[in-house]
């Protein structure tokens, strides 16, 4: 039996209402994620804005999101920072809030040995029975886990899994032949999703996934069963929408694109992340309305909601 973190999991947005979350459509997108068969979400991720979200606000996405959930779903809080003691503390409060597991960002700016990492792992594998994912996203981060790191963590029962960034499929080769220890591996490139799994990889987690969750769970179901060509031909759909997205940071152009397709939803980032040029949202625009599905409509009307036959949010 597979463990539940083979799947596809949503590094989910976080909606604001003028300065606030946005807690009505938190839950709302949460529900939605669920009915669109979403493995689980991802919470406080870049994505999710985690750098503006004081320790409260962090508190109450888990405390939202799991309440709309409910026990069982799966919902993993993104934790840490470049303090070993303020991490400890936000650990031990989403433990406490209903988080399934954790995922353990680098330490950012500070730039840590490969020893301080390892470190920094331990003490956070200490301060919670939960099971940890090391996030490896050395382009955020100034540093890369390296092979020897991981092999030191081995030991380290709770630490169960590596979410690399970049999708490298070598490395992900590499990881697997770490002596003694068998860490599942996730992917955190939505282009790279059918040739992480074929490489051994478990499962993916994107923010693509907030805007096409179910093509994305059809994708990975298709690739999971081995039906790679299948797989790769859904991957080749998405391919458009990916490639403007990749131009301005995250989660700029995905906020402005849920919008599109939830019009009750907010686009609004917190500073410093802006939307750009009109005509990169202009491209934007089109790739949404383009969108892969049967029942075609504006971008406005919901085409994938549409497609699924599932209710809008209300």
């Amino acid at each position: 039996m597979n463990h539940w973190l083979h799947g596809m999991f949503t590094a989910l947005v976080t909606p604001f209402a003028g300065e606030a979350i946005d807690r009505g459509a938190l839950a709302q997108l949460v529900r939605w994620q669920i009915d669109q068969g979403a493995d689980g979400v991802v919470l406080g991720t870049a994505t999710g804005e985690h750098a503006t979200l004081s320790p409260r606000e962090r508190l109450d996405l888990l405390t939202v999101a799991r309440a709309a959930a409910g026990p069982g779903f799966p919902i993993i809080a993104a934790v840490g920072s470049n303090d070993t003691a303020a991490t400890l503390g936000e650990i031990r409060q989403a433990t406490a809030a209903g988080a399934s597991a954790l995922l353990l960002r680098t330490p950012y700016y500070s730039r840590p040995s490969q020893d301080g990492f390892v470190a920094h792992a331990r003490a956070a594998a200490s301060a919670t029975p939960l099971e940890i994912i090391l996030d490896n996203d050395p382009d955020r981060c100034g540093i890369e886990i390296s092979l020897p790191a991981l092999e030191a963590l081995g030991p380290t029962a709770n630490i169960v899994a590596i979410l690399e960034r970049r999708g490298d499929i070598q490395r992900c080769d590499r990881i697997a032949r770490i002596r003694d220890r068998r860490f599942m591996r996730l992917t955190g490139a939505s282009d790279a999703i059918p040739a992480y799994l074929l490489a051994g990889g478990c499962g993916a987690v994107t923010s693509l996934g907030n805007l096409v969750p179910q093509w994305l769970a059809r994708l990975m179901a298709a690739a999971r069963s081995e039906f790679f060509v299948q797989a790769q031909t859904l991957q080749r759909r998405l391919v458009p929408l990916n490639d403007v997205l990749s131009r301005e940071p995250d989660p700029v152009g995905t906020k402005l694109a849920l919008s599109l397709l939830h019009p009750q939803l907010s686009p609004a980032c917190r500073l410093p992340l802006v939307a750009t040029t009109p005509a990169w949202i202009e491209e934007l625009r089109q790739a949404v309305e383009d969108l892969p599905c049967p029942a075609r409509g504006r971008a406005a009307a919901g085409p994938f909601l549409a497609a699924a036959s599932r209710p809008a949010l209300a």
